[in-house]
């Protein structure tokens, strides 16, 4: 199976030039995965990129519409990757709460936003990455994104990218 790269974002928070940057600085992705806030970006993000986009909906979503899931589950390369912004835990819960949530979907990755820092961690047999916020960072970082490269079944890397 060819390897499948997926752009990891979250909260954009409708910085278009943020987006159209990141666009400019992310190695070739075949589909994004947009943790929330502003999940309306995911659009933009489709047309600047030409790719399938997986959005789910963040604590700033209100205009969004009902449609948008609060998590979502997609696969790629025979990776099951779960989507959520995080907002729904706090502190220490919120670790407890991503972890228990990858198990229950039985997911390799699951992907979070919601505090603009990036971080990536495994316990359990389940890699959780938020990749920080492209437009609003709060690391010290640059804006920043991440991509995961998904075959046969292995989350093989995840790079993050500052823009």
């Amino acid at each position: 199976m060819n390897d499948i790269r997926v752009g990891l974002v979250s909260d954009s928070h409708g910085h278009f030039a943020a987006l159209e940057k990141m666009t400019a600085t992310v190695p070739a992705v075949d589909a994004w995965i947009h943790c929330g806030d502003y999940c309306e970006d995911a659009d933009d993000l489709a047309v600047y990129t030409d790719r399938p986009v997986y959005v789910v909906r963040g604590n700033n979503d209100y205009l969004a519409p009902a449609s948008v899931p609060e998590h979502g589950v997609v696969s790629f390369g025979g990776v099951p990757i779960v989507a959520v912004h995080g907002h729904q835990w706090y502190g220490a819960e919120r670790m407890k709460g991503l972890l228990a949530l990858g198990e229950e979907k039985k997911a390799l990755l699951v992907v979070f936003g919601h505090t603009h820092r990036r971080f990536m961690t495994e316990q359990h047999g389940i890699t959780l990455v938020n990749p920080g916020s492209v437009a609003l960072p709060r690391d010290g970082c640059r804006g920043t994104f991440a991509v995961a490269l998904c075959a046969d079944g292995i989350l093989k890397d995840i790079r993050f990218y500052e823009i």
